[in-house]
């Protein structure tokens, strides 16, 4: 749904038909890629997929400098669809169920030494200021040459990386304050008769 979302959206935003290159290089500009799982080899997909459903209508031109590309432009169908699509990822607060793989582990830490946790923590610490880091430049470079929403959603970004960050922080305090791993096990399972 996501990628449907956005290549309608970016063919809808435009009066001029698009082939998949550029339409690579607006995802790139727009850093699509650091809040939609959607990958540059899929758009040529996706976007065949969506000339058979209707929503785009393709058409191959022939350029005497360049290989034969095809450019795409959406149909009232796909307009359509884009609003409809919109709307749903507005208005479903239901959200999917996140799941973090790393805290299959924190359940199992006891399992490991301290040392071996500490240094673990500390390297995803380490992983994570560098990417808050990152992405604070980035919001910097985007600052007064980017739209009010794409700072928005830039911004969101940071503040979950502040909040990972913040928790892993609390989790590696506790870590250290213990004496024994064990001492923050979950109690063995007992089978009741």
């Amino acid at each position: 749904m996501i990628a449907k979302l956005i290549l309608l959206g970016i063919l809808n935003n435009t009066n001029n038909p698009l082939h998949g290159y550029e339409i690579k290089k607006i995802l790139k500009e727009w850093f699509v890629e650091e809040y939609a799982d959607i990958s540059y080899g899929s758009i040529y997909y996706n976007l065949e997929r969506m000339e058979k459903e209707g929503l785009v209508k393709g058409k191959t031109v022939k350029n005497s400098k360049r290989p034969e590309r095809k450019l795409y432009r959406i149909t009232e169908k796909g307009r359509t669809e884009f609003l409809n699509l919109l709307r749903k990822n507005y208005f479903e607060v239901e959200f999917e169920k996140i799941f973090f793989p790393f805290d299959v582990g924190v359940l199992f830490m006891p399992a490991l030494t301290k040392n071996e946790v500490i240094k673990a923590l500390n390297k995803r610490i380490h992983y994570i200021k560098n990417l808050l880091n990152e992405h604070r430049k980035i919001r910097s470079k985007m600052e007064d040459k980017e739209p009010f929403i794409a700072l928005a959603i830039m911004d969101h970004h940071i503040l979950h990386w502040k909040a990972e960050l913040k928790w892993l922080e609390s989790l590696k305090a506790k870590v250290e304050e213990s004496k024994d791993l064990k001492d923050l096990e979950t109690p063995p399972y007992e089978k009741h008769s």
